[in-house]
Formats: structure tokens, C-alpha cells, sequence
């Protein structure tokens, strides 16, 4: 039993600290989901403008006509 208390603080702090590295890692992951998600919107809204711009060239070359 006494080996027990001894050997607990040690064991305690071990699950401790694998603990903090689960939630940290799981934090850093959703922000860097978050990251690209916002990249990738970032890009559709682009391909989007570019096609609006394009159309939009069409039709004013169509009317100057």
C-alpha cells in the first residue's frame, strides 16, 4: 500500500498531462479545420466573382453592339 503512495502522484501526473495533449490536440484540429473551411469558402467565393465578372463582360459587349 505504501508503494501505491508513492507511485500515485507520479501516475496522476502522467494522466494529467496525456489529458491536457488530448484536449489541446483536439483545439488546435477545430481551429485548423475552421482555417480551411474558411480558405476553401474564400476560393468558391472567387471562382463565383470571376464567372459574375465574366458574364457581366458578355453582356455589356452584347449591348455595345
Amino acid at each position: 500500500m505504501s508503494e501505491f503512495k508513492e507511485i500515485f502522484p507520479a501516475i496522476f501526473g502522467v494522466l494529467f498531462l496525456i489529458v491536457i495533449w488530448f484536449v489541446l490536440r483536439k483545439i488546435l484540429k477545430a481551429l485548423s479545420d475552421k482555417i480551411n473551411n474558411a480558405e476553401i469558402y474564400k476560393e468558391d467565393t472567387l471562382k463565383v466573382l470571376e464567372e459574375i465578372r465574366d458574364e457581366l463582360k458578355k453582356a455589356n459587349n452584347n449591348t455595345a453592339r
